[in-house]
């Protein structure tokens, strides 16, 4: 089998090429740059230059037989609109065009849970309308939209949704929390009592790889997360110890009413009254179950931060 992944030096991207290189030999990865190209060095990939949203360099580039496509690549940002369409509507349409042009048995797309996220009800589903919370969320919306477009063409696809991913070595959130934990600068509202429903990086990558050879994957949209729903506070105390930090503080019920009215502050603050949790029965329904345990998972993921001489 000829294996085809795009945002392969991305977090989710390279957790799944690391994973495949252990059965699969034929794996083409695409890359923009060079530096981040060495983390691949190990995986006996094969390396392809070029860029998504450039369609005829992309057709050029690519072998003409690919059987399956992995498309993982994508722009996470609140800022910049024009790229966040470009890559994430654009690129993802460029590779539906070129998986229909090849003919690949499957093309598995990793969308996000940020397309329903406007809705308030627990737990989501994933047959909930469009309804996101920023202008990610309305760039995968538009992306899916493009995937099933080509489903209706003939195009074999799988459309998976990750809640919020987290593991060794995640760019993003993850880093940014430990942080703050550190200095005792993520407070803990509503008592901690909301949910944050996570998803481990492994689960995540055993689903994708799931979806390959399961069909019931290529009708409808799946969520992915972990097995268990923690509460705010346990995921806090889990990331606080695991660094050796003190437990958050808590705010004051009393104070909340007045520190939710401070402006991007205030924002982010309510954030944390809201229930995230994510229906897992269809993906569970065709026979996937998360192998890796919510709170032994964030555990290693903290940890990992100072075994590979990272600081805070």
């Amino acid at each position: 089998m000829v294996i085809l992944v795009t945002g392969a030096t991305g977090f989710i991207g390279k957790n799944l090429v690391k994973a495949l290189s252990k059965s699969y030999r034929n794996i083409f990865c695409l890359v923009r740059n060079p530096q981040k190209a060495k983390l691949l060095d190990t995986y006996g990939v094969n390396l392809i230059y070029t860029d998504i949203t450039q369609f005829d360099a992309l057709a050029c580039r690519v072998p003409k037989k690919i059987d399956v496509i992995f498309h993982c690549a994508g722009f996470v940002s609140n800022r910049d609109r024009q790229m966040l369409h470009k890559v994430n509507v654009v690129g993802t349409e460029n590779i539906c065009k070129l998986a229909l042009r090849l003919g690949v048995k499957r093309m598995v797309y990793v969308s996000s849970v940020a397309v329903v996220s406007g809705y308030s009800r627990v737990p989501l589903v994933e047959d909930l309308p469009y309804k996101a919370t920023n202008i990610y969320g309305y760039s995968k919306i538009e992306a899916e939209k493009v995937v099933l477009s080509y489903r209706e063409k003939g195009l074999r696809s799988a459309i998976l949704r990750p809640c919020m991913v987290y593991g060794e070595d995640e760019p993003h959130l993850m880093r940014i929390m430990l942080c703050l934990l550190k200095y005792r600068l993520l407070p803990l509202v509503n008592s901690g009592k909301s949910k944050l429903h996570l998803v481990y990086v492994r689960n995540v990558v055993d689903a994708l790889i799931f979806s390959l050879n399961n069909d019931g994957c290529l009708r409808g949209t799946f969520f992915i997360a972990d097995k268990e729903v923690l509460t705010a506070d346990r995921v806090l105390s889990i990331m606080a110890e695991a660094i050796g930090a003190k437990a958050p503080c808590r705010i004051p019920s009393v104070l909340t009413p007045l520190l939710s009215g401070i402006p991007y502050f205030g924002r982010q603050l309510r954030s944390f009254f809201k229930d995230r949790v994510y229906s897992m029965e269809k993906l569970i329904s065709l026979g996937f179950v998360p192998s890796y345990p919510a709170e032994s998972s964030l555990t290693i993921s903290c940890q990992a931060f100072f075994k590979t001489g990272r600081s805070l």
